[in-house]
């Protein structure tokens, strides 16, 4: 029987004081607020696959309180199993679907409504409750992916010097990843996001390059080193950005994903940044990382996210809802499958055989 699905998302009150930043929002927004809202379609066919049981993990949008609301969440699909659920170590949204070996068509529809609003920090100081300083304390362990010991140690200690306040001392990192790093359009997706990879790069090289993953990945270890609790956060840019091409997309967005970064200051809270887009706009636009327009918009990014771009999770080093076969994952910025037990490869849609689309309404 075709089975179809539609869960419409309710509000719910919650104080900021106690929660971290993936939180829910105290109310639907409207666009009379200045929020850009979208409608996303995503499409999965594995029927290709036949005679094999298939497995699909999707990540799911996060509500984040005054920046991203998901107003509805639908799918349609003929899955012997389904169903939605944060159950992991990062309460990563995800969607989860499995075929039988049986099944002719294993098929998924995905469509959701999300308001986007910028998220601007204006680095007031404010209450901040003990429940959300211990939970950022967990983002300053290190883990697989995430050294924050030896070359990238050495590397913190060297930028941050004798400085003391953390806010400055992130900005001091953050500047740093600008001026070392570039932009390498041959890196596959975003990237493998080894903070140690791109540092012996740089003593090589004398710069490294990489894509978002890898720059954000780095920015959050050194940060950790430097006792700030931060971690990458994984999207997809959704629609145009109104501050240069570099930073948006168009309907089309199956391989949009990119990854920012989040920190956190006791008496501010969790702060965004940006710092491989601005590397991204020195290659897109062919400016000098030192020119006005590139220093302006660093500025910008330190405390800023535009409102094309949808949050996803913060999820890295992680076991994924049900277990899957080959094990935990590194980071969950896109669908992740298995067909009988083996991996498919995400960075080719084609052969994986999914589509996202993406429509701002007006």
């Amino acid at each position: 029987m075709h089975r179809r699905e539609f869960i419409k998302k309710t509000a719910m009150t919650g104080a900021i004081c106690l929660t971290p930043s993936f939180l829910t929002a105290s109310s639907t927004p409207t666009l009379k607020e200045g929020l850009a809202v979208y409608e996303l379609r995503w499409k999965f066919d594995l029927s290709h696959h036949s005679a094999k049981a298939c497995a699909l993990w999707i990540p799911l949008p996060s509500d984040i309180n005054g920046f991203q609301r998901l107003i509805e969440l639908g799918n349609s699909t003929e899955a012997e199993t389904h169903f939605e659920s944060d159950h992991n170590r990062y309460t990563a949204r995800t969607f989860y679907a499995r075929w039988d070996k049986s099944a002719v068509s294993k098929t998924l529809k995905l469509s959701m409504t999300l308001a986007l609003r910028d998220r601007q920090c204006d680095f007031r100081p404010k209450r901040i409750c003990p429940e959300m300083l211990e939970h950022a304390r967990e983002f300053l362990a290190p883990s697989p992916h995430i050294p924050t010991d030896g070359a990238v140690a050495k590397v913190a200690k060297k930028i941050i010097g004798g400085e003391k306040n953390p806010l400055k001392k992130a900005r001091k990192i953050y500047d740093w990843i600008i001026a070392n790093g570039y932009r390498d359009e041959s890196v596959q997706g975003c990237g493998v996001g080894s903070p140690n990879a791109m540092l012996s790069q740089l003593e090589q090289d004398g710069r490294m390059g990489g894509k978002c993953l890898d720059m954000s990945a780095l920015c959050v270890a050194l940060m950790r080193a430097s006792h700030i609790p931060a971690r990458e956060v994984m999207g997809i840019r959704v629609g145009a950005s109104r501050l240069s091409p570099a930073f948006g997309a168009g309907e089309e967005i199956t391989k949009a994903q990119h990854c920012k970064v989040e920190f956190f200051i006791p008496n501010m809270g969790w702060i965004p940044c940006d710092p491989a887009d601005i590397t991204k706009l020195v290659l897109k636009e062919g400016i000098d990382k030192n020119s006005p327009r590139a220093m302006e918009l660093a500025n910008k990014f330190f405390g800023f996210w535009e409102n094309n771009w949808m949050a996803l999770n913060h999820a890295r080093d992680f076991d994924l809802y049900p277990a899957n076969t080959q094990g935990s994952l590194d980071s969950f910025g896109y669908p992740y499958a298995e067909v009988d037990g083996e991996y498919l490869d995400p960075f080719d849609p084609k052969s994986f055989s999914y589509t996202i689309r993406s429509a701002k309404e007006a």
